[in-house]
């Protein structure tokens, strides 16, 4: 894997693989390729992102979520990074079948509620998952090594929302003060993860193809 700052961090290897196949897409809310979305993990990788989907809810509701829930970093600035897996020690999802959403709720007393339709969640996975190619690797001293790659299509849509309440989705936010005490935030966008291993939950065909 060449040197340079394109190709560090825990998503380098990804990037070139992409950057090999002259794919171009990275985290817009489309398919990498024509039709096809590709995901490289190794054994470290916990998590997968699927795609990113900013959360609805009362007007500035991630600066509320920083004010209320975020603690100091080590530059003096709130910050809120916190991954929900169905539910954690602050918070649980939970479906609204009458409006149709999944919403947050904090565990005790009240707060912000951020939520998704069900329909914006449906959409912006089919929009970007209906077919997937899963590669496995790994990397010692900058070398790549492709182990298998395996084909995944026809997305279980329908599924979805109760895989989000079931935790096998997570819910990740990220999001921080720009400076201390401003009303900026840096958001780096709020994430639906998966890991690996149970990718295969999300889709009727699975197939090796290397």
């Amino acid at each position: 894997m060449p040197e340079g700052s394109r190709y560090q961090g825990s998503g380098a290897a990804g990037m070139f693989l992409e950057d090999m196949l002259g794919l171009s897409a990275g985290s817009m809310d489309i398919p990498d390729g024509p039709g096809w979305e590709l995901k490289w993990f190794s054994n470290r990788t916990r998590l997968l992102t699927l795609f990113h989907k900013e959360a609805n809810g009362p007007e500035h509701v991630m600066r509320m979520m920083v004010k209320q829930y975020g603690w100091l970093d080590t530059k003096g600035r709130l910050s809120f990074r916190h991954t929900i897996e169905g539910e954690s020690d602050r918070f649980r999802v939970r479906a609204d079948d009458k409006l149709r959403r999944l919403v947050v709720r904090p565990r005790s007393g009240g707060g912000p509620a951020p939520y998704w339709s069900y329909d914006d969640l449906i959409a912006a996975a089919g929009a970007k998952l209906r077919r997937l190619v899963l590669v496995k690797g790994e990397v010692e001293k900058r070398k790549v090594t492709f182990l298998y790659a395996e084909a995944y299509e026809t997305f279980h849509l329908a599924d979805f929302i109760q895989e989000v309440l079931r935790g096998s989705i997570a819910i990740d936010f990220d999001c921080r003060e720009s400076k201390p005490g401003s009303v900026g935030l840096r958001n780096h966008g709020t994430k639906f993860r998966i890991s690996p291993l149970t990718i295969c939950r999300l889709y009727f065909k699975k197939e090796r193809i290397l």
